[in-house]
């Protein structure tokens, strides 16, 4: 199995982006494991047919300035990793989510 890891750093406010990632991937891939650091950055595990590699890369591209080798890969519909690493740069290291008041 083929693996590609690839990083790249956001310029996007987080949950601005986060939408933008989800919906990207969901289109083209499968998530197989994520992890969330703070809101500096974000890790993914992807699961993607070799055909998609590229659409996945050049759409992320859009999302992030993305940085990775992609190798010359196959139009066999073979499954293959592909782990992403991206960077918020509006990060702050102190992730806080805000929950409203709920009367009673």
């Amino acid at each position: 199995m083929k693996r590609s890891y690839w990083t790249g750093l956001c310029t996007l406010e987080r949950i601005q982006a986060l939408a933008a990632i989800t919906a990207i991937v969901d289109k083209h891939a499968t998530i197989l494991n994520f992890q969330r650091f703070s809101d500096v950055s974000l890790s993914l595990m992807l699961e993607v047919e070799e055909s998609r590699v590229q659409q996945l890369y050049d759409a992320l591209q859009a999302v992030a300035s993305m940085q990775g080798l992609v190798e010359e890969m196959s139009d066999l519909p073979r499954e293959c990793l592909v782990f992403v690493n991206i960077t918020f740069a509006l990060g702050l290291g102190n992730l806080q989510i805000d929950v409203p008041d709920i009367p009673g």
